[in-house]
């Protein structure tokens, strides 16, 4: 049984937090007995903010559970033919009905969330009638769930081995009457309606065909794609049902061409336009072709574009496809530069050659309108709507940071920013505040109502019977303090280690108590246990664009093994390691395997080696390696560490064995994050090594894919995350 790469090495770590403790901050009590609040908690993942709450005192105690009024977009949704905005965060869901105006808190936690992880993502059918999402069970498995949204119902549809925190792995029909799904190497189809039911028909008999959720997609309510190894097919969604049944008889639906490659549904993906005569291919978000047919067989198809990605300038993270009116296809990519600045889109219109049509600086991800006409992203405080024909801007809005937008429909967008929720008409190009997202402070007027600077001038009032906050110009007066004639509220030291403070009540009026609003904030508890990131670079880059980008996103420290073969192939990388501000250390000059019985290793070549590897990391980025190192493939012997020691280098020591490999590209990801986190739970720390590339052929599921679920697993199992520092 292979054992699982954990290096320990608790010693060498230096406690850097990242991420805050849980922080109660400007208390204030009216006359009334009642309290607000603010609490602030970072979290991997989401854009810190502050969470203002209310909460009515009784005999120095809440009558209620504290309530928030605040409520931060970390994700949002359309449900209801979208009439009600859903908003989601650490502290439960609220919705917003835009027919009542009125918004309220569907689930809300009675106690404070500790092990803070990011809202999980929701698929909505595009009515808002059904979501669909996984249910966690496992460290990063779950259930893939339907849920009606009017009859709050739900059913399970298949078992995920792997988790996700950046989407659901579904498609649904432009119409919502077919969700389509994967489940273990096959791709099926099911009625939403009919499955919740309980009178759907039988898995085997909903079956496509084989690959994953990336073999197929939906040109229209009447047609989807889908491609088999190199055929490419056409399937009429009123057929579906007797494609199930007697695909072995039928086929797979009208064959419309065959592609010049096999496509992988591991690593590919693929967009077509509405007659499926036409199709963009992406190859391991490397190679990306456009390819055309004019008629229905089994003939190769046209390629009229393939090019690889080449940007001397940056790194590729993602790419997305949309296809124009005129059915033209563009290409939206999002990159990382190379001198560590914030990742940039820009976008292409594909034909014979490329046009870029747009450059964004620090841009979010593009959301499509409703009718496919127009395409929504921000970057900072501006969002920006571009016609997707001419991409000529049809409008932009000003003011605060944003974090998330969905489409109320094709003329209305729902934006949500760092301190306000917005409602905004493309049409007149007025807006209108929802509700805050945070607030530093919130006072009581003197009319007893709640009061929150969003900015200079500008303030907003709560209204307990709408759960919203309205605009008012007038300046308020401020009446609340930190204490009536029966209490005092303040915040005050915990023994609590995952709270930086307190917030407690003193009672005045009787006897003299002092008790904590939440308990939880004063219970003893222990320090977080350590856990840092490794991430090893033999001779491939295929996952480092995406590692540097969810280490930002997640703002998880982390150190880099750098090998001789990976500087002097990839110079430009290796310095965009370093400008993005990661520690470096040596994985020797070569990735050979130093315990190879074919030669024999002596000081000298030790020494020599660990010279040679620094030198060629400081003529490439003028920065020097830092002196820990270990050996290619972690495969080693106490002779070696011994001649490193003598150079002046301390080995990153392992449990892998010698003839285990490169774990990271040869076991399946939930078994490497299942087996990390079991080896910690016994240890008590270590340090989780990642490979960077394919270092020993090829593995369709890497784990850098899924470097945000090691991350939340980790987070999840209460562990708090550091870096490697020198002794």
């Amino acid at each position: 049984m292979k054992k699982t790469a954990l290096i320990l090495m608790a010693a060498l770590f230096t406690a850097i937090p990242a991420f805050a403790k849980i922080s109660f901050g400007t208390p204030s009590i009216n006359e009334n007995d009642e309290v607000l609040f603010t609490i602030k908690q970072d979290t991997a993942g989401v854009n810190p903010y502050k969470t203002l709450f209310y909460v009515q005192l009784k005999d120095g105690n809440p009558v209620k559970a504290p309530v928030p009024l605040t409520v931060y977009p970390e994700q949002m949704e359309l449900l209801d033919n979208n009439t009600i905005l859903q908003i989601r965060n650490r502290y439960g869901t609220a919705r917003y009905s835009a027919l009542t105006e009125k918004l309220t808190w569907t689930s809300a936690s009675d106690i404070l969330p500790v092990n803070v992880l990011p809202a999980c993502p929701y698929s909505v059918s595009p009515d808002g009638k059904y979501i669909c999402r996984v249910e966690k069970t496992g460290i990063c498995s779950g259930s893939l769930v339907v849920q009606s949204v009017t009859y709050n119902n739900s059913v399970v549809v298949c078992h995920v081995p792997l988790n996700s925190y950046e989407d659901v792995a579904v498609k649904w029909s432009p119409d919502s009457s077919i969700l389509l799904y994967e489940n273990q190497g096959t791709v099926y189809f099911c009625n939403p309606d009919a499955i919740l039911r309980g009178v759907e028909i039988d898995e085997k008999y909903r079956k496509i065909g084989r690959g994953t959720i990336n073999s197929v997609c939906w040109t229209s309510s009447k047609y989807l794609a889908y491609i088999d190894d190199c055929i490419l097919y056409k399937i009429n969604s009123k057929e579906l049902y007797t494609l199930g049944l007697y695909s072995g008889i039928i086929g797979q639906g009208t064959p419309m061409g065959r592609l010049p490659f096999s496509f992988d549904p591991c690593t590919d993906y693929f967009s077509s336009n509405g007659e499926v005569n036409g199709i963009v291919v992406a190859q391991n978000n490397k190679l990306f072709t456009y390819l055309r047919t004019d008629t229905v067989s089994l003939d190769y198809m046209d390629v009229v574009y393939s090019r690889p990605y080449t940007d001397s300038k940056a790194s590729l993270v993602k790419s997305y496809v949309f296809w124009t009116d005129l059915d033209t296809p563009v290409l939206w990519q999002e990159k990382l530069p190379y001198d560590g600045s914030a990742e940039k889109a820009a976008v292409y219109k594909l034909d014979v050659k490329t046009t870029r049509v747009l450059e964004i600086q620090d841009s979010g991800r593009p959301q499509l309108s409703p009718d496919g006409s127009k395409v929504a992203f921000y970057s900072g405080s501006t969002i920006y709507v571009y016609d997707i024909n001419t991409w000529q801007r049809v409008a932009q809005l000003d003011g605060d940071y944003v974090v998330s937008c969905v489409w109320a429909n094709r003329n209305v967008l729902y934006v949500g920013g760092a301190k306000t929720i917005r409602k905004w008409s493309l049409i007149s190009g007025a807006t209108e505040t929802i509700t805050l997202s945070s607030a530093e402070k919130a006072i009581w007027d003197e009319n007893g109502s709640i009061v929150s600077q969003v900015k200079e001038g500008t303030f907003n009032k709560y209204s307990f019977d709408r759960g919203t906050w309205k605009v008012q110009t007038a300046e308020p007066i401020s009446t609340g303090t930190t204490q009536n004639g029966r209490y005092r509220v303040f915040t005050g030291t915990t023994s609590n280690a995952q709270f930086e403070n307190a917030l407690y009540v003193r009672i005045l009026n009787r006897k003299a108590v002092t008790k904590a609003v939440f308990q939880q904030s004063v219970q003893k508890s222990n320090p977080s246990k350590k856990v840092a990131l490794v991430f090893d670079a033999y001779d491939n880059t295929d996952g480092l664009s995406r590692i540097l980008s969810a280490l930002k996103r997640y703002n998880v420290p982390a150190t880099f093994f750098l090998n001789g073969e990976f500087i002097r192939r990839f110079p430009e990388e290796t310095k965009q390691i370093v400008a993005s501000g990661y520690n470096c250390g040596s994985m020797f000059f070569s990735s050979a395997e130093l315990t190879d019985d074919s030669f024999v290793i002596d000081e000298d070549f030790i020494r020599r080696g660990l010279a040679r590897n620094e030198d060629e990391f400081f003529l490439t980025t003028k920065n020097e390696l830092s002196l820990y190192w270990h050996a290619p493939y972690y495969s080693v012997t106490p002779q070696l560490i011994e001649y490193g020691q003598k150079a002046g280098y301390t080995y990153v020591n392992s449990l892998q064995s010698v003839n285990d490999g490169d774990l990271n590209t040869i076991e399946k990801p939930e078994t490497l994050i299942q087996n990390y986190c079991n080896t910690i739970k016994k240890t008590g720390s270590g340090i989780v090594p990642v490979a960077v590339g394919h270092s020993l052929g090829k593995n369709n599921q890497p784990l850098y894919n899924n470097l945000d679920l090691l991350i939340c697993a980790l987070l999840d199992s209460g562990y708090e995350f550091t870096t490697v520092e020198e002794l």
